[in-house]
Order: C-alpha cells, then structure tokens, then sequence
C-alpha cells in the first residue's frame, strides 16, 4: 500500500478541507483564455484575491531528477550534462524556435471565449456508458496526450516560471508540462461527452518533491486521477502523492485537498 493510500484508507472520493487561492498559473489562464479556463465569467472576480505563494511553479516533466527534455543542458551543466546535450538532435533544437503560433496569447492579455461543447449525442453516450467502458474512453484519451505531448518546461517554452496552458504547437509538434497535459486531457474530454461537472485541476507534490498539476474525473466509484507520468486512469489514494489542493469542478473556487 503507498503512502497515499495508507493516509486515505478506503475513501475512494477525495476529502475537501477549507476554501484557498486558486494556483497563479490557473488565476493567469483564466484572465487571457477563458474558454480553456472553463470558470463562468461571472466567476472571475473570485479570482481577485492574492494569488498564494507557497507553492512551487507546477513544472513537474517526470523521468530522471534533472534530465534535459527539450533543449539541453544548463550554461552550469556539468561534464556529464554537456556529453547528453550533444547528444540531441539537431531537430529538437529546432524546434524551439519561437515560431508565429496562432494560438499562443501572451500573459495579460485576453483571448475571446469560443463555445467547446460537446454534441449532444456524445453527451447521451457517455452517460449511458458502463464505468469500464468510461474507463476505457479515459485511458485512450490520457494515452493519446501523453504520447502526442513533448515534455518541456514553462521556461523554455515561454520564458516565465509558471504559465497554464494548452499545450503549444511548435513546428507542427505539441510541446508542455504536467498542467499542460491536464488542460488537453479535459478539452478533448469535453468534447467527447464528458461534463464539466465531473471534472477538476488538482495540484499535489510527487515522491520526488515536484509540485505536479492533474486532471481528476469523479465516477461512481470514485475520483480518478489522468497523470502524464502514468498511462492508466488510477484511483486519487493509490498514487504517492501529497495532495494540496483540488479545483470545485466547473467553478474558480479551490479547496485543500
């Protein structure tokens, strides 16, 4: 039994504490692209207040304390580092090239909501799925974006510590991390049927000690987690994570975890 899953026990939907700010990255997401945000607008003053500070940037890419996913070693690299960033291809460094991209809305600034909804067909399928079949639609679509995805930081995308996303398309490829992957997991299951209601941002501090964002689904049998750093839908208390805080689903109010 993980950590977790010894301070849960057999809660299968998570325990909510007391309201708390809502994390900078998603506060900034919220103000340029309310579409991708998915709070009312009439939601946004609640997003006013003092973002909180206590929290790391949610930066986590997963994979080996340290390993360069996207552009190589640090100007303080080390022997060992600069002998891995030779050996990247020429194509990876390419492909940061800070090409026009349409869809990329500088921080500040606000992009026009575009209706996302689902068709009303994909609606009805979905609640008259059975749970593995659900399941089953969870894992395709988590397994899609964490292959579909490259693994690269805020910083070396945008230039910023923290900067909430979708991921963003460079050169034809699509490039972001942990918070990234979950704001694409939602869209496309939005789109597939899924409601709003059932879905939240969560934030947490891996094994590792990164401050890692995720997508949460709440079925019947409980909240469900879809990760970039696993490819199967896995129930909130298995994962060793310290849970900190989780979205209300489809509002700007977040509570502790």
């Amino acid at each position: 039994m993980t950590a977790a899953s010894a301070q849960a026990g057999a809660t299968p939907f998570m325990p909510r504490g007391e309201g708390v700010g809502a994390p900078i990255g998603f506060v900034d997401l919220c103000r340029r692209d309310l579409a991708t945000c998915g709070v009312p607008a009439s939601q946004l003053a609640l997003l006013g207040v003092e973002a909180p500070t206590g929290l790391a940037p949610t930066a986590s890419l997963g994979g080996v304390a340290g390993q360069r996913h996207f552009l190589g070693a640090a100007p303080s690299a080390s022997v060992e580092d600069e002998a891995e960033a030779k050996l990247i291809s020429v194509e990876t460094v390419e492909a940061f090239v800070m090409a026009p991209v349409e869809d990329f809305v500088p921080a500040g600034q606000a992009r026009p909501e575009a209706p996302r909804a689902a068709t009303p067909d994909a609606r009805f399928a979905w609640a008259n799925r059975a749970e593995r079949d659900q399941l089953k639609l969870l894992n395709q679509v988590n397994q899609s974006v964490n292959r579909e995805v490259r693994k690269a930081s805020d910083l070396e995308l945008y230039g910023v510590d923290e900067y909430w996303s979708l991921p963003r398309v460079i050169n034809g490829k699509k490039y972001g991390d942990c918070e990234d992957y979950a704001l694409e997991k939602r869209r496309q299951l939005i789109e597939a049927g899924v409601p709003e209601s059932a879905l939240s941002l969560a934030v947490a501090v891996t094994a590792r000690g990164e401050s890692h964002a995720v997508l949460m689904i709440s079925l019947k049998s409980g909240d469900w987690v879809l990760d970039n750093l696993t490819p199967w839908a896995t129930p909130w208390q298995d994962l060793n994570y310290h849970w900190v805080e989780r979205q209300v689903p489809g509002t700007a109010l977040w509570t502790t975890a």
